[in-house]
């Protein structure tokens, strides 16, 4: 008994090794790869390996090869049960400015596998506070604005909830 207790031990620290000095940097190079597809490029960013994760600084976004937005920060934890993705301090290109909020202070992305089938999504900007999910096997993304300010660049894609507040829904 004692026998397969020391393997299961030995196996669970090997898995958590792995885990912890495995190469992270590779996984934001496949997220590159995935996005690239869509046309969307991160460029000029510095790749931070963590214990937990990997961290990206300073990273400009591209879309069809027109700037789209920068972002100081982004970080990627990665744990078995539980992910998140955390940027900060995103600012729009001013040729968005009509249907794009002037900046993003705060996007949180959460991935638990208590509720695999849905993404919680939360932010914060000029537009106010986000509260949103995207469930997987629906294929639909629903965000709600509570405390809705400054929409008006995107307003025309909102509409309004039975309770006031301002919702945008749409399938993918």
């Amino acid at each position: 008994m004692q026998m397969v207790k020391r393997v299961i031990s030995g196996f669970f620290i090997l898995i958590i090794l792995l885990w912890l000095l495995s190469p992270k940097e590779e996984l934001f190079y496949l997220l590159e790869k995935e996005l690239k597809k869509s046309d969307i490029i991160i460029s000029n960013e510095i790749i931070k390996d963590r214990w937990y994760g990997v961290e990206i600084l300073h990273g400009d976004i591209y879309f069809k090869g027109a700037k789209m937005a920068e972002v100081s920060e982004l970080k990627l934890n990665i744990f078995f049960l539980y992910n998140r993705l955390i940027v900060k301090n995103i600012i729009i290109n001013e040729a968005m400015a009509k249907v794009a909020p002037e900046d993003i202070e705060n996007i949180d992305i959460k991935y638990s596998i208590l509720d695999p089938l849905h993404i919680k999504i939360d932010a914060t900007g000029s537009f106010g506070v986000i509260d949103g999910t995207v469930s997987l096997m629906d294929k639909h993304i629903s965000i709600g604005f509570p405390v809705a300010k400054d929409i008006k660049p995107f307003r025309k894609f909102l509409k309004k909830d039975e309770n006031g507040e301002w919702k945008y829904e749409t399938d993918y």
